[in-house]
């Protein structure tokens, strides 16, 4: 039995407290737009009282902007009844006894009583869904990664700033154009059948992974990119949010990177191959001159053959010293748990430190897991570093360990001389030493700590003493296993 103008008290008690206890707003109305009953939520919604309501028409909850064509919109629903949401696609509002308006959600279904025939509106204030709506715009809009959202047909229907940068487009020329347009041309007759797989299933995932992606700029100019996908639910059907990441500067630095490489594995296996040999056959030859000349030898001559031995030894350490430099740009792969305070003991322990020396530690953390030949290697440089150039009095050398973060920060302190600030840029350059000294070595020490700990992950950094003589070397090694490393 449909709910008759006086069907505020016709109505079973039950049946009115079961559709004042539904959470939605409840309005029935007759054909031609009076309202015969609604509930309390509908009362809430819409601040009115039910007596002020029934038999007034429906277009009095209505925005001006709506009423006018609401007439004609009712009669074609009369005309086609059906269970349906009212204004699919369009953005629709109520509006209060106070002329305040709030957006709204409405379910419509035809209801037929006593021969007459009744449109039952189920009503949901959606405000909070449109606040939500209306932050996720914003958080795309100030995104720094181009951002865009398209529908199931892949039109764009909404695009950040940022990627509008990144292509060179302006919003008009984008929005509701297909996403085809940022694709280089032979990718996209087969991105319509990769679009509708993702429909199907779709999930957040990164897309085109195990191929280079490119995305085709306004000027016709690819850009090489990364692309992540999120399935999004709204009221204007199931959207895929994508992030576009511009990854032209990784992709030069990894070119230039494979190319140094390139250039100093060639330049090793020359100076391994093309060099050690020759010079090989040079020492053999002015060892056979020392034996044909024997005691018969003046002085001078002795002593510049002798001079030429010294010469021949540096230059082989040198090419020893290179591939031992080129070698250290290959990480290595076996990563174990290392007791912090063991390391840095048998490190000392394995050189001679002189009486007169005072040796410090500072260790704070227990454990680490890392490769330990390449960090044992690059603390044994700054270790030996400090021993060997100390000229001081008192000489004093601190070496600490603690967590900083996702890394274990090693500390390699003295009260030496120091380093000029002038020299301090090149330090870590290769074959760069601050004097000409047998004690100053081949310059290699610090340029190999340097790519043992960047290619393990780790910074190298040299911390100058301003108040005090010395330096610091400070190294952050990576005290975890890291995908992006080990991987």
């Amino acid at each position: 039995m449909p709910p008759q103008d006086d069907g505020q008290k016709a109505q079973p008690g039950y049946v009115r407290e079961l559709l004042d206890a539904v959470p939605a707003g409840i309005i029935v109305t007759h054909q031609d737009g009076r309202i015969n009953y609604l509930n309390a939520e509908a009362e809430r919604l819409f601040g009115y009282l039910r007596d002020e309501l029934v038999g007034r028409s429906i277009d009095i909850l209505l925005p001006d902007r709506f009423s006018g064509n609401h007439a004609q919109l009712r009669q074609s629903y009369i005309d086609q009844p059906s269970t349906r949401y009212m204004g699919a696609g369009r953005d629709l509002y109520g509006k209060r006894k106070d002329k305040s308006e709030f957006p709204l959600e409405i379910g419509l279904r035809s209801l037929t009583a006593d021969d007459e025939q009744f449109i039952v509106a189920t009503i949901v204030n959606i405000t909070r869904r449109k606040q939500l709506e209306e932050r996720l715009v914003k958080v795309i809009e100030a995104s720094p990664y181009g951002q865009l959202l398209v529908d199931e047909r892949g039109i764009i229907q909404l695009i950040n700033p940022s990627l509008l940068t990144l292509f060179g487009y302006s919003k008009d020329e984008l929005l509701g154009k297909s996403m085809d347009i940022l694709l280089p041309e032979r990718y996209r007759e087969g991105h319509e059948k990769l679009r509708a797989g993702y429909v199907q299933k779709p999930s957040l995932r990164a897309m085109g992974l195990g191929r280079d992606l490119t995305g085709r700029h306004k000027s016709g100019t690819e850009i090489p990119i990364e692309i992540g996908l999120s399935p999004v639910e709204s009221d204007a059907g199931n959207l895929t949010l994508a992030v576009v990441t511009d990854i032209s500067e990784r992709k030069r630095l990894e070119l230039n990177l494979k190319q140094a490489n390139a250039h100093l594995e060639e330049f090793t296996y020359v100076a391994s191959h093309d060099l050690k040999s020759p010079l090989r056959g040079i020492s053999d030859l002015v060892e056979w001159i020392k034996e044909d000349l024997s005691t018969l030898a003046p002085e001078p001559v002795t002593k510049n053959i002798e001079r030429i031995k010294v010469r021949i030894g540096r230059m082989e350490q040198l090419i020893d010293d290179l591939l031992l430099y080129a070698r250290a740009g290959k990480r290595a792969k076996e990563s174990t748990a290392i007791d912090v305070s063991t390391l840095i003991n048998e490190i000392i322990e394995l050189h001679p430190v002189p009486a007169h020396f005072e040796i410090t530690q500072t260790i704070s953390i227990k454990e680490i897991y890392a490769a330990k030949i390449p960090l044992e290697t690059v603390l044994r440089n700054l270790f030996t570093n400090a021993l060997k150039h100390h000229t001081g009095v008192e000489p004093k050398i601190s070496i600490s360990a603690e967590a900083s973060g996702s890394y274990c920060l090693f500390k390699v302190c003295d009260n030496g001389p120091g380093i000029p600030v002038a020299a301090q840029e090149r330090v870590f350059r290769l074959f760069q030493t601050l004097n000409n000294t047998p004690a100053s070595g081949s310059g290699i020490g610090l340029a190999l700590a340097k790519r043992l700990t960047e290619s393990h992950g780790g910074q190298i950094e040299l911390i100058s003493n301003t108040n005090n003589t010395g330096c610091s070397f400070h190294v952050w090694w990576p005290r975890f296993a890291r995908k992006d490393i080990d991987e």
